[in-house]
């Protein structure tokens, strides 16, 4: 009985409130990182694309490493790494509340960037994009529980809050192109 309301405790503060909004320190974090990705982007030459890139899997590694540079995803966990270098450990609960801090970041700019792409769409597309969304949503849930179903122990909450916050972060940019 104790054991199960430890589990149901562990995944509680594993996953984020989405509900909340970030600080402005959070959000700051992670819009410098953006901003100098973008930065960096914008001096970097045009990305080679799949008929200029050399065949083979070393070069695919070696445009990868090119491009993290300036790609934004590079900043995913950018905020998550400096709270856990400020906490001076890796204990679970550190790594929950890390990790949780930057997915609201992530989860407030993914419904800013939903809200102004169902501003711009027209009807059929709007409703499409909230099914998207709706599924999306349902999908990120039972993936990140995942860690939870197979391990069920305590390494499993720091594994769903980063994976919250990592396919938020994903879904953030992919809904951001939308707008863009």
């Amino acid at each position: 009985m104790i054991r199960a309301a430890l589990l149901v405790l562990a995944c509680l503060v594993a996953v984020p409130a989405f509900a909340e909004e970030p600080s402005k320190e959070d959000r700051a974090e992670i819009d410098a990182c953006l901003a100098l990705a973008a930065d960096k982007a914008k001096k970097a030459p045009p990305p080679k694309d799949e008929l200029e890139e050399a065949p083979g899997a070393e070069a695919r590694l070696a445009a990868a490493v090119e491009k993290a540079g300036h790609d934004r995803s590079s900043c995913i966990g950018a905020l998550a790494k400096t709270c856990i270098q400020k906490e001076g450990n890796t204990s679970n609960a550190a790594l929950n509340e890390c990790y949780s801090r930057e997915a609201v970041v992530w989860d407030f700019r993914l419904n800013a960037s939903y809200r102004a792409a169902l501003a711009k769409m027209d009807k059929d597309a709007a409703d499409n994009l909230r099914k998207t969304q709706r599924a999306w949503i349902a999908w990120r849930d039972a993936t990140c529980r995942q860690p939870e179903v197979v391990f069920k122990g305590t390494m499993a909450g720091p594994m769903q809050a980063w994976c919250m916050m990592d396919l938020t972060a994903r879904q953030a940019f992919w809904m951001a192109g939308w707008v863009e």
